[in-house]
Order: C-alpha cells, then sequence, then structure tokens
C-alpha cells in the first residue's frame, strides 16, 4: 500500500508567508529608525536632499514715454484711458513673474499741468492702464522725475503706492531710500534697484536728496554698502540704470564704467534705459571673472518720436533658476517690438506680430515703411544673426 503525500493547507501557507514578509518589513523599518535616532543622538546629519528648481521668469520693456501727443490721443468724454497702449504686449506678459517697465515722465493731478517735452507731466490714467496690462514692477527714476518739482514726485508715488506694483528709484524718506525692494518665489529672492544719471539740470531741495536714485561718482561707496546689503538679503540682484547718450545705438564709456562697478560688487542683470533707442546685449565678465548680463538700452517703448530706430524697442526676457547647483541666468532673449500710429491712436506691438499691411499704414512713413527694413535695423543693432532674438544658454 502506497503512502498517501503529506496535505498542504495553501491558505495557512499563504497567511503564514505574508505575516513573514510583514515581520521582516516591520523589523527593517525599525531598525532603519535605530539607526537614524542613533545618527541624530551622535550629531551625525541625515543625507540632504536636493532642493527643487525654482524658476523665475523676467520680462521688462522700455521708456514709457508720455509726449503730448499721446496723452491727447487718449482723451474720452470722461477723462483718459490708455489701454489701447499695451492691448497687443499684455498678452506677452502674462507668462512673466517680474513684469517691469521704465516709467520715463511723471504723474500729476492736477489736469493743468499736463505737459510733454522738455518738462513733462500726465494723468494718473496712465498708470492705470500700465497695471491693467500686467506690469507689477515700476522704474521711476528718470532723468524727468524732477520735471513737475516736488508736486510731480509727491503724486506719482502716492499713486504707485496705491496699486500692487514695485516701485523703484524714488522714495518719500531717507529711511525708505535705503531699503532693498525684493521680488520672492518659492524660497528665490531677486533684488532690484534703479538709478538714473541725472535730473536735466534740475536739483532737489535740501534734504530731499534721497527723493530720487542718482548715479553719483561720490556715491559709490555708499551704493556699494546697499548692493552688498541686497546681495546678502537676496539670491540674484537686478539693478535698472537710467543711463547713456540719447539717440546712440552703442553704449558709450559712461554706460561701460558704471557696468564695471556694478560687476565689481556682484550685480546679476543689468538692463538699461534713456537713450531712446535700442543698443545690444552682453554677457560681461570682469576681472574678477563675474558674470554679468546686461541689456545696455531697451529703447523706447512707446512714445512720439519719428524714426524707425526711435520707434523700434525690446522686451527683454530672462529665465532665473535657483536649484541644487545655486542661482543663475539659464536663458535670455531681446524680443523687439514697434511703436504703431494710425488714424490719430498709438500702440506697441511684438515686431514678431506687425505686418506688411499695418506697417504701410502708418502715419509717419507715407506708406514707404516695411516689416523688413524694421527686422534689418534690429539685427543691425543687436548683432544677432538674421532670424535669431533668443541667445545661447548661458
Amino acid at each position: 500500500m502506497k503512502a498517501q503525500k503529506p496535505q498542504i493547507n495553501k491558505p495557512a501557507l499563504a497567511l503564514a508567508l505574508f505575516c513573514a514578509v510583514c515581520i521582516s518589513a516591520a523589523m527593517t523599518l525599525v531598525a532603519l529608525q535605530l539607526r537614524s535616532d542613533s545618527a541624530a543622538r551622535s550629531g551625525v546629519p541625515a543625507e540632504p536632499q536636493p532642493p527643487e528648481a525654482v524658476t523665475v521668469e523676467l520680462a521688462a520693456v522700455g521708456d514709457n514715454l508720455m509726449h503730448l501727443p499721446l496723452i491727447n490721443s487718449c482723451r474720452t468724454d470722461t477723462g483718459y484711458n490708455f489701454d489701447g497702449f499695451y492691448e497687443h504686449i499684455a498678452p506677452y506678459l502674462a507668462g512673466a513673474d517680474i513684469k517691469a517697465i521704465n516709467q520715463e515722465t511723471v504723474f500729476v493731478n492736477d489736469p493743468s499741468r499736463y505737459s510733454g517735452y522738455p518738462s513733462f507731466g500726465g494723468p494718473t490714467a496712465i498708470g492705470e492702464s500700465v497695471v491693467k496690462a500686467g506690469f507689477n514692477v515700476v522704474e521711476q527714476a528718470s532723468n524727468h522725475s524732477y520735471d513737475q518739482g516736488l508736486t510731480g514726485l509727491e503724486d506719482t508715488m502716492a499713486f504707485w503706492k496705491s496699486r500692487p506694483v514695485t516701485l523703484l528709484g524714488v522714495n518719500e524718506t531717507p529711511e525708505e531710500a535705503l531699503r532693498v525692494d525684493k521680488f520672492e518665489k518659492d524660497g528665490f529672492t531677486v533684488a532690484m534697484m534703479n538709478y538714473t544719471y541725472g535730473l536735466n539740470g534740475y536739483v532737489l531741495p535740501s534734504g530731499r536728496e534721497h527723493m530720487v536714485n542718482v548715479l553719483n561718482e561720490d556715491g559709490r561707496p555708499a551704493m556699494a554698502e546697499q548692493i552688498a546689503r541686497a546681495k546678502a538679503e537676496s539670491d540674484m540682484l537686478i539693478v535698472f540704470p537710467h543711463w547713456g547718450t540719447e539717440y546712440d545705438t552703442e553704449p558709450d564709456d559712461y554706460q561701460r564704467d558704471w557696468l564695471k562697478f556694478f560687476n565689481e560688487n556682484g550685480v546679476d542683470i543689468i538692463i538699461g534705459a534713456h537713450p531712446h533707442v535700442l543698443q545690444p546685449v552682453e554677457e560681461y565678465v570682469g576681472e574678477t571673472g563675474y558674470k554679468t548680463l546686461v541689456f545696455y538700452s531697451l529703447g523706447n517703448f512707446i512714445s512720439n518720436q519719428d524714426s524707425v530706430v526711435k520707434e523700434l524697442g525690446g522686451m527683454a526676457r530672462v529665465t532665473l533658476v535657483k536649484d541644487g547647483e545655486g542661482c543663475r541666468v539659464e536663458k535670455y532673449s531681446l524680443e523687439p517690438c514697434f511703436t504703431h500710429l494710425s488714424g490719430g491712436k498709438y500702440t506697441v506691438y511684438m515686431l514678431k506680430d506687425y505686418t506688411d499691411e499695418l506697417a504701410r499704414s502708418h502715419a509717419k512713413y507715407g506708406g514707404s515703411l516695411s516689416t523688413a527694413a524694421i527686422w534689418d535695423k534690429f539685427y543691425e543693432i543687436t548683432g544677432r544673426p538674421e532670424g535669431e532674438t533668443a541667445a545661447p544658454a548661458a
């Protein structure tokens, strides 16, 4: 008689195996916890985890230059509306975190003081439309900051401080002049500063020198201290200087001298204004090896000036990254834009959206303007290869 094979209770065996696995996993977790606790008690730090990358996108445009014909073109039955200036640009700001504009001219609350060149003053409705378009950083230090005296400065600051923007370059008090303006996103802090070369010969009253940040040779030690403090409080630093020679498409010695100073003090990005024309972009490396990305001039954003080179502006686009390797400029570009006038109305287009039909309708060129002529001027000034606006990855 053959011996019978023992019968295996399969459900019981499966349960036993499952329990064994659970016990083993639990013992492993206990061992790991004991090891972690032991390491903590012994002062051995846990292995650090690399931080996730944080990206800050910057978009900046040039001179919001309010000549009187621009102001008059936006008059309505109930006041002024400047939305049309920015309607074609607003979509290109939507994806940016920092959206900066150089507000070349000041505001005045008294309509009798509205004026154009040489001493500008316009309605606060300009600022309303700037905010509506999406701009959230305003550079207000320019050679026209004191065109309307203390009234213009005070009216302008009061307006901007009531709106959701970071106001650069002008200050109500000496204490405010020492502040470090910052943009913060998920632990990534970008500091921003704005200075002008001068005030068109105007002089701020004694005791009010703090009201406009001015590039001053004698003031360089104080500026270096403020920059050092900004560096200590942030991850990267941007300076917006109002500098250079009007209508010169090449940077001058003054700009290069201040660039050297800013670079030596650790400024990461410079975005310039004032010449009213575009100038090139450069990755400047100083004697210490420190790199500063400099847009020498973004030209006019909108104005009543009347030549292709003066109506051709630029939007600086910069991607900043903070990750386990540090903080850096990841990539950048200079995208051209153009002021258009037709039917008594002004507006700005990105040049890639500007058509030959629009160009022929421009009121200042008698049907002779073409988009090719504008692109040619852009490539001539910037030195970029034809068809390219973006720079290689930094």
